[in-house]
């Protein structure tokens, strides 16, 4: 069993969060451009390549926190929705399949900007926990951006109302899961103790306020989207 390591944090909005931000932005917008630039670059391909560099990145990180004596059962489970999203990336980058896809368009942009915005370091950001903490949250962002401008990826009608769903399942597994080894995944047992103003009260309330802002930020995720599959389905018509 390791060593339970306090969470750290960077104050949103402070000199040093614009810079980590501003330099995520600047390495998704690299990585995403090249294959307009660079003909040459198969997308497929150049996938592939992406969904390896995480695979590596995974095992790094998690070798690292074991070295350093701190992996343990309450906090290093791939567990919590985005390290979720995180392997779908790797597995949608691989062999595409529109229902994860969309599956991470909804959890990966929700929780990846959440986590950017408030970022949590829930093993302390030490060394290399540091740098894979943003591959890991601005990497579901860039594949997301990635199937959308390079893999043709469209959210289907009502794909936000099935998600929720989805979650709800996920949700039911991972509290199974915290119940069993006495964790805190998706923060079902107990809030964050980041300063987020959308984790509203105490438990279990928290919770039901955390649903209703789910549905909205699906829906809104949704919303760029829906004239286009208006016009395909009238184009079908």
């Amino acid at each position: 069993m390791g060593k339970f390591h306090p969470p750290a944090f960077i104050e949103p909005f402070s000199l040093f969060w614009w810079q980590c931000i501003i330099m995520v932005i600047l390495i998704i917008t690299i990585v995403v451009r090249a294959p307009l630039h660079f003909k040459k670059i198969e997308p497929k391909t150049y996938a592939n390549f992406i969904a390896l560099f995480f695979g590596i990145n995974y095992i790094v990180e998690n070798y690292y926190v074991y070295s350093t004596g701190y992996w343990n059962l309450q906090q290093s489970l791939p567990v919590h929705l985005c390290s979720i999203s995180y392997f779908l990336c790797i597995i949608t980058l691989i062999n595409y399949r529109q229902w994860l896809a969309e599956c991470l368009y909804y959890w990966g942009l929700a929780g990846g900007i959440q986590s950017l915005l408030t970022p949590e370091f829930t093993v302390g950001m030490e060394g290399y926990n540091f740098y894979a903490y943003f591959i890991d949250h601005g990497g579901m962002l860039l594949v997301i951006i990635y199937m959308i401008v390079h893999l043709n990826f469209v959210p289907r009608p009502k794909s936000w109302l099935w998600v929720l769903g989805y979650t709800q399942i996920v949700a039911i597994g991972v509290g199974i899961v915290n119940y069993t080894v006495g964790a805190n995944y998706m923060y079902l047992s107990a809030k964050p103790e980041v300063s987020n103003p959308l984790v509203i009260g105490e438990w279990p309330y928290y919770i039901i306020v955390l649903e209703l802002v789910a549905l909205v930020h699906f829906w809104i995720l949704y919303l760029p989207f829906a004239k286009k599959n208006k016009q395909i389905i009238k184009a079908e018509l």
